[in-house]
Parts: structure tokens; C-alpha cells; sequence
């Protein structure tokens, strides 16, 4: 799905890499706000937004709507990676640094605690750079415990082998 590259499977089970590249491909949100998959390994995301028009405020930055999406998704993404699906149910954001035209924003998420009940999860935001630009942190309601074995069944009542 990545524009900039081949996503990068760092030693994920082939299965689980490949059920939630299919799974994402088919979410509405990334391709609304053009959220790219760059990595994903145990336990870590990597997700990428190329900034255009449809990402700025009124100023003419980067809408912080847009940082908080992002790392969302990525900390999503990094649950996926250890086979479990759920919903936030908290997400703290910390802007640092604003981001703009030309800006290709790279977020970074991994799994700090993965419990029965409840995943938590920290991401940076940076640009091409290198520039720290946003910091966050999310909480985790599993909902899913074995997400290979969901997904292949929901792929099943698709009509899909």
C-alpha cells in the first residue's frame, strides 16, 4: 500500500503480515487521509502521510487532528502485530513542532504492554528530517484475541478461500 516503498515485514509470520496489510487496504480512514504503511514487525508500526492541501488548518499547518489520526492508527497497527484487535480508549497527544507543505510525516508506534484485556502502546511523529514532532500515547480495549483466526473467518463469509 506504501507510494514510497514495499512494506517492510520485519519478521512477522507471513499470515499475520499479510491479514492486516488486507485488513487496512480495506479501511476507508487510511485512504481518506492518505495514510501510508512504511513497517510493521513484532509488536511495531511504521505509518507515513505524504502532507497535501487537505491536511492544513487555517494556518496553514498541519491540522493536529491530523497528528492524533495518524498515531492512532499506527499504535492500532502495532497491536495488530501481536495478533489482537480492540478499540482505543484513551489517546494522549503532545505536539512539539508544527508541519507543513513538502513535509512527509513518519510515525513510529510500538507496544510497551501487552495484557489479556488491554494493549498500551507509544509513538513518535517525525518529518523527512528527522524532526521530533509529536509524541503520544494510547490505551487499548482488546476485542479481538486472535486476529488471524478472526479475520480469516470474516474473509470466509466473504466468499473468500
Amino acid at each position: 500500500m506504501s507510494m514510497f516503498r514495499e512494506v517492510e515485514n520485519r519478521d512477522l509470520p507471513c499470515h499475520l503480515f499479510g491479514y492486516i496489510i488486507d485488513a487496512e487496504e480495506n479501511t476507508p480512514f487510511l485512504d481518506t487521509m492518505d495514510i501510508y504503511f512504511a513497517a510493521l514487525g513484532d509488536g511495531t508500526a511504521e505509518l507515513e502521510i505524504p502532507v497535501s492541501n487537505m491536511h492544513y488548518n487555517s494556518a496553514g499547518i498541519v491540522h493536529g487532528g491530523v497528528f492524533a489520526g495518524l498515531m492512532d492508527a499506527t499504535m492500532g497497527m502495532a497491536m495488530l502485530t501481536k495478533n489482537k484487535a480492540g478499540v482505543t480508549t484513551s489517546l494522549n497527544t503532545n505536539y512539539l513542532k508544527s508541519a507543513g507543505k513538502g513535509d512527509v510525516l513518519k510515525a513510529e508506534a510500538k507496544v510497551v504492554k501487552d495484557g489479556k484485556r488491554m494493549v498500551y502502546c507509544t509513538c513518535t511523529v517525525s518529518n523527512q528530517r528527522d524532526e521530533l514532532l509529536a509524541t503520544g500515547q494510547a490505551a487499548f480495549m482488546v476485542q479481538v484475541e486472535d486476529f488471524v483466526q478472526w479475520y480469516a473467518a470474516k474473509l470466509r463469509e466473504n466468499g473468500y478461500e
